[in-house]
């Protein structure tokens, strides 16, 4: 580290199911992080499609994987979590990619703030291709002001902290992240970073397409659990402004590449 203290271990989780289109891009987003203390640990529910093959042609760089049934993503996500012995952990989707640096940067903001359990940032949108469309610029989560805004594959937390207060709700089927961060929140500290540290992937396959009736019920009723509220179903305001700010503060993150994804679109429907 900049001290020249060890860098801490960090481990990361993967479920996967039958996402093989996607998975390579999320395993090698992981491994080219150049993270020199790594644990990545994937856990497959017995996919049919090509992901086994995937994992194994990755399986030198992994601590551990397995493909078996299982009883749904939290419970998938769970097998790796109590593998896990990192410092700190996360875990990531196999349709979403890590961005360049995120656990180096991670790791600098939970020694520079001691006192937290979790450590989160904003997210890129990209499509089923990979190509950016837009971005969530976020500020930190207050229950008070804000809808759940800790997107899972931009948040990490403290193997500490996750001893204490348990992994994720296997009774759901969508919500399981705003059940377990909102916990985390009653008990500790969080830190929200201005960084990009994760590609949220939208898809005609991803649960937010295919059930989002269920997560409107089991997100009501974890926020009705955890802050005795109704669930603001309202997005954070976000400015036309606010977003056209950040592809000029990250340009060849953000700015360029939507562009070009734009640019692309125009041409083929005029071509």
């Amino acid at each position: 580290m900049p001290d020249g203290s060890p860098w801490p271990k960090v481990s990361i989780v993967t479920p996967s199911y039958n996402q093989g289109q996607f998975l390579e891009a999320t395993i090698r987003s992981v491994l080219l992080q150049g993270y020199p203390n790594l644990e990545y640990i994937v856990i497959d529910g017995g996919s049919t499609d090509c992901s086994v093959e995937i994992i194994q042609k990755y399986s030198d760089f992994l601590t551990y994987w397995v493909s078996e049934k299982d009883s749904g993503q939290a419970n998938a996500i769970n097998k790796g979590l109590t593998k896990s012995t990192g410092d700190y952990i996360g875990w990531i989707n196999s349709d979403d990619i890590y961005v360049k640096s995120t656990l180096q940067k991670v790791v600098l903001a939970f020694r520079e703030n001691p006192s937290s359990i979790v450590v989160h940032g904003n997210r890129i949108l990209i499509d089923a291709d990979g190509k950016v469309f837009g971005c969530s610029p976020l500020p930190p989560f207050n229950p008070e002001k804000t809808n759940f805004i800790v997107c899972s594959e931009t948040a990490f937390w403290t193997n500490d902290a996750m001893q204490k207060f348990g992994t994720l709700d296997e009774d759901l089927e969508f919500a399981m992240d705003l059940e377990f961060f909102c916990r985390l929140y009653l008990k500790g500290s969080f830190t929200k970073l201005n960084d990009y540290l994760g590609f949220f992937r939208c898809h005609d396959a991803s649960k937010s397409s295919t059930i989002w009736h269920v997560a409107e019920e089991e997100s009501s009723r974890v926020w009705q659990e955890k802050f005795a509220s109704e669930w603001p179903h309202q997005a954070v305001a976000r400015s036309r402004w606010k977003i056209l700010g950040e592809f000029f503060r990250h340009p060849a993150l953000i700015g360029f590449p939507y562009l070009r994804n734009k640019s692309e679109k125009i041409l083929k429907k005029y071509a």
